[in-house]
């Protein structure tokens, strides 16, 4: 009886640790089973924190990237620029200027002459305003040219537009300039010019007598027209005028060529004028019958003597410093963007080597990569 009494508590004893060992393991695997979502919820959020991290980035670098080509010039095709040509008299300007008005239909845009009155090439203030807004505001593109000095458009609060411009070796030019009020050209051969009656006198003689139309300061001309509408710009022999003229060149101007190297100026301004304005110029004036308008009905050598003597004065060398300035500037641009080319070789845009630069390393990085990433992590 006894053995059996103490068998029956022993079996309560061992029912009691059962249950109290089950409900244990339940809480441990209930316990368990919590803190396992509780991981895999915090597992989620962080996941979920990298995605919305990453779906920001992207959105921003769409946001930046949008931003970026709103904001940004537009595609060269799609640009309807403003072009200027100060043009210098007698540096072949009218053979370039009819390129452009025979061009101007097919490629769609418009010319227009400035005619300064009474031949001057200096605007007032307010006309300096006037053009600026009207050229501005009136439809583009747009190509005007005129016998003017350079006008600073940013001055006025303006976006600058395409300054271009010619220079000719400063005593050719000159020389042709006499002969030119005395004989006239093959453009209006039958028009009087206003020294007809002293087309006896050469420009030898004229020198040797001391006449007004073969003094060296008629030479000051392209550093003005460079330089603009101060009236420093327009004192022959001033050191600041040439300054001001260089820093022109390469900070006002989208190209500056000279004359005898026409043909590569205009292949120039295919590449650098925006919106095609100049497509197809260079081999539209190598067969026109336009390419060499306005020459000199007739001109004389000059001899030795003279040139000598233009050549020690002040302003010849200024004017020559200015003119070798460009022609090296042009030599050297147009060697970078036709390398191993012979110009006459070159017909079009479309046969340009590729650019000598690409991107890389680029970031925010793209989509894909930034979905990579996160795989990854």
């Amino acid at each position: 009886m006894f053995f059996r009494v103490r068998h029956q508590k022993m079996m309560h004893v061992y029912l009691v640790v059962f249950v109290l060992l089950s409900v244990l393991v339940v809480l441990g695997a209930y316990i368990a089973y919590h803190v396992l979502l509780r991981q895999q919820h915090f597992q989620i959020q962080s996941a979920v924190s990298k995605l919305m991290h990453s779906d920001n980035i992207n959105r921003r670098f769409k946001a930046a990237a949008f931003q970026y080509h709103h904001n940004s010039v537009p595609l060269l095709k799609d640009q309807k620029p403003l072009v200027i040509y100060n043009r210098v008299p007698k540096t072949g300007s009218t053979s370039f200027v009819n390129v452009a008005y025979d061009l101007h239909a097919r490629n769609s845009f418009r010319v227009l002459h400035v005619n300064v009155t009474g031949n001057s090439h200096l605007l007032s203030l307010y006309d300096q305003f006037r053009f600026i807004d009207n050229t501005t505001q009136w439809l583009l593109p747009a190509f005007y040219h005129g016998h003017f000095a350079y006008i600073d458009f940013e001055r006025y609060g303006y976006k600058k537009p395409h300054y271009i411009q010619l220079l000719r070796k400063p005593l050719d030019r000159l020389v042709s300039y006499y002969y030119f009020l005395r004989y006239g050209d093959d453009y209006r051969p039958h028009l009087v010019r206003k020294k007809h009656m002293d087309s006896a006198t050469t420009f030898d003689e004229c020198v040797d007598r001391g006449g007004p139309d073969c003094q060296a300061n008629l030479l000051w001309l392209q550093i003005p027209f460079l330089c603009g509408q101060s009236a420093d710009c327009w004192t022959p022999g001033s050191e600041w005028a040439l300054r001001q003229a260089k820093r022109n060149v390469l900070e006002k101007y989208t190209l500056v060529g000279v004359t005898e190297k026409l043909t590569q100026f205009l292949q120039m301004l295919e590449l650098v004028i925006p919106g095609d304005m100049f497509r197809n110029a260079s081999e539209h004036f190598q067969h026109s019958s336009k390419s060499h308008l306005r020459k000199t009905a007739k001109k004389y050598p000059v001899s030795r003597k003279t040139v000598k003597k233009f050549h020690d004065s002040t302003v010849w060398q200024m004017e020559n410093e200015l003119y070798t300035f460009v022609a090296r500037e042009f030599a050297f641009a147009y060697a970078k963007q036709f390398p191993n080319v012979l110009s006459k070789d070159w017909k079009s845009a479309d046969e340009l080597p590729p650019p000598n630069f690409h991107y890389e390393k680029i970031y925010p990085k793209p989509l894909q990569q930034q979905k990579k990433n996160t795989k990854h992590t």
